[in-house]
């Protein structure tokens, strides 16, 4: 298989993509809360284009199309978005040549379909979902590892502070706020330990991170990113859940009921 030149890593720069595709893909799609103006679902989309370029790119000299994320055959593009009906059939995107001469993007997105469409009928083979882990256990917390927090940069900087609940904000509650974290992390990674699946995956920076439980109070209100290093994981940042389950959904839709939406 031969990969065109006009192939970039974004999505948008690499295709016109006609807004109704996604209320198709909506529609098509298992249900989920995508969030306003389907904000989560375009993310996802373009993240998962952009890993699998990458994969396409990487792999194609050396393994069968039928295993890599991105197919083209007869001057057509087909990506495996990773996402499934309501009744589990793989869901593609379908690209064709952009045949305005003037267009910007050279090629057009004709729209979303699923596996048993007359549309991908001439596809000799259909592309793999795209995998984020050579190894499935970096996408498995590993309770015997330490984790070592960057205090100094979670607690003292301005973006991480202003997703600090209010009332442990103050000069005055720089002490229990210290407190606070240290032990909300250290009853995460017990937690963490007893079920691992609250841990979960993101993807990010070319490396798997996990995002354990974080707790300030009796409710989760934070997550803590943790990226694994050699005999430890190393805390650098902690999201909001909004943020947290916008990163995680890049891989896969959680069902831990803590990020949940």
């Amino acid at each position: 298989m031969e990969i065109p030149s006009t192939l970039c890593s974004n999505v948008y720069d690499f295709a016109f993509c006609p807004e109704p595709c996604y209320d198709r893909l909506v529609d098509l799609a298992d249900p989920e809360d995508w969030g306003p103006g389907n904000r989560i679902l375009r993310n996802y989309l373009s993240f998962s284009f952009s890993r699998a370029v990458f994969l396409t790119e990487r792999d194609v000299d050396q393994t069968a199309p039928s295993n890599l994320p991105l197919v083209f055959d007869d001057d057509r593009c087909l990506f495996n978005t990773g996402l499934y009906t309501r009744r589990y059939e793989t869901i593609y995107g379908l690209f064709e040549p952009n045949t305005k001469p003037d267009a910007r993007q050279r090629w057009f997105l004709k729209g979303f379909f699923k596996e048993s469409d007359p549309m991908l009928v001439s596809f000799e083979y259909l592309p793999c979902r795209v995998r984020f882990a050579e190894d499935p256990s970096e996408l498995v917390f590993d309770y015997r590892l330490p984790i070592r927090s960057n205090i100094d940069h979670i607690l003292g900087d301005e973006e991480n502070l202003t997703r600090i609940p209010a009332s442990l904000m103050g000069e005055g509650n720089s002490l229990l706020l210290r407190r606070a974290f240290e032990g909300a992390v250290v009853e995460a990674a017990r937690r963490a330990a007893a079920n691992y699946t609250l841990a979960v995956p993101q993807f990010y920076g070319g490396r798997i991170q996990l995002l354990p439980l974080c707790l300030t109070g009796d409710k989760p209100e934070l997550a803590l990113t943790i990226q694994r290093e050699d005999g430890f994981y190393a805390a650098r940042t902690c999201l909001t859940l909004d943020m947290a389950y916008n990163n995680a959904r890049l891989i896969c839709r959680p069902e831990t009921s803590w990020i949940k939406r």
